[in-house]
């Protein structure tokens, strides 16, 4: 029987969906560990086991690419994906997963920013406009004025803002480092940046919480290596929508499990965001070219 192959773009799609349902389903965890666990804890587990999941394979499949140098970027990286991991984790705790993960999806426009300003990237009139309409969609979703604001309505755009200059550091780095060592270190050295807040605040996990702190590491790990293959599979503005499906799992998921219901200007705000990076990636696709 002849083999069928798949179009790189369905293969890419397909590796970026997997990373929507990873990143959907470890929101979920995230929330129900912060009952009893804090967020400094559940940050510092996350890492680490998803290090023990990433080191062996990484040693077993290529150990010549554990080696890199960029040692000073690297650290900037894991200090700005440290910073918005505990805003991530803060803003699950205490506001909608919905409401967190909409305002997530801004972190493509914020990477094409820090691009700019760090990596001297072009950013025409086009960019700017869409990083403009990303803050609208933000806004709708936050509502200042109209909503009681915290600290933890913003948190998801915060992460946003930190996951910016994280992409931005690995857009550098895949010129020159493989993508197993990007994700991998990430992880690593985020273990010594989390280890002291974690001992500060530190309780012992109950057996009950095993399970789900292993599958949270589990979940982390794989969704790196979905994107990486997603990545290589296709250009990012091609599988750059099945990424925000993470915004309808998550709901979804938060729905079924903690009977979450998000607020009706979540999908419009997302909407809005959702799109204005898309656009974004289109527009860098064909300036590349």
């Amino acid at each position: 029987m002849k083999k069928i192959a798949m179009a790189p773009a369905v293969i890419g799609l397909l590796w970026m969906s997997g990373t929507a349902v990873c990143y959907a389903a470890s929101y979920v965890i995230m929330r129900l560990l912060s009952d009893e666990m804090s967020i400094y804890v559940i940050t510092f587990l996350r890492s680490a086991i998803a290090c023990l999941f990433l080191g062996p394979w990484m040693l077993a499949i290529r150990p010549s690419a554990i080696r890199v140098s960029r040692w000073r970027l690297y650290w900037v990286r894991a200090l700005a994906t440290y910073a918005a991991m505990m805003c991530t984790v803060y803003g699950i705790a205490h506001v909608a997963i919905a409401d967190v993960t909409a305002l997530l999806l801004a972190s493509p426009l914020f990477t094409v920013l820090f691009a700019a300003l760090f990596l001297k990237e072009r950013v025409g009139i086009h960019r700017w406009a869409a990083l403009m309409a990303g803050i609208v969609g933000a806004l709708i979703i936050i509502r200042p004025g109209f909503a009681v604001i915290t600290f933890a309505s913003f948190a998801g755009l915060f992460s946003a803002f930190g996951y910016g200059i994280a992409n931005a550091g690995t857009k550098a780095l895949t010129s020159t480092d493989h993508p197993d060592a990007i994700a991998f270190w990430m992880y690593a050295l985020i273990i010594p940046i989390s280890a002291g807040p974690a001992i500060w605040t530190w309780t012992t996990p109950g057996w009950n919480h095993v399970p789900l702190i292993i599958l949270l590491g589990l979940l982390t790990m794989l969704s790196q290596y979905c994107m990486a293959r997603a990545f290589r599979a296709a250009d990012t503005s091609v599988v750059l929508p099945a990424h925000y499906l993470q915004m309808p799992f998550a709901a979804g998921l938060a729905f079924l499990v903690l009977a979450q219901v998000p607020s009706v200007w979540v999908w419009p705000g997302a909407f809005i965001i959702a799109v204005s990076a898309y656009y974004t990636a289109v527009r860098e696709r064909k300036n590349s070219r």
